[in-house]
């Protein structure tokens, strides 16, 4: 099983007008055992599965499928993974397999158990012991 770590660093900014206050910013990379590492957009479950299923060798492809609406797919040889989400969940299908899935957890050792999980049952990837570093605070 490949390990990867994932770092984050918070940032308070200022919010860009006099009446806004100060906001508080999150980015999140996964380094892995290889020396790679991504950005992710949010510490969730299509982020996770995205970036690690993309380092192995998968690809996006985007079908438009009407005005302003777009279906994202995962690609790799022949296969292809389509994902159809809505606010708060995310469902993976290929073939006849199919897993649906909240996009945030609460507990970080659930959301690596269910990255894992999609990563073996739909891309056919070896999971990832996945472990998380504490944040930085970086104050301007």
């Amino acid at each position: 099983m490949e390990k990867a770590i994932i770092t984050s660093k918070e940032r308070i900014t200022e919010g860009g007008c006099n009446a806004c206050g100060f906001v508080k910013c999150i980015t999140y990379t996964i380094h892995f055992e290889d020396g790679r590492s991504a950005a992710l957009d949010a510490l969730d479950l299509p982020s996770l599965v995205r970036t690690i299923a993309i380092k192995n060798g998968w690809r996006e492809w985007v079908e438009i499928i009407g005005i302003g609406e777009e279906r994202v797919h995962l690609v790799k040889n022949s296969q292809v993974v389509s994902m159809d989400e809505t606010a708060h969940e995310i469902c993976y299908k290929k073939e006849w397999r199919r897993i649906e899935s909240p996009k945030q957890f609460e507990d970080t050792k659930r959301l690596f158990e269910q990255v894992n999980e999609i990563l073996e049952t739909i891309f056919d990837v070896e999971g990832y012991l996945i472990k998380l570093r504490k944040k930085k605070c970086l104050c301007n």
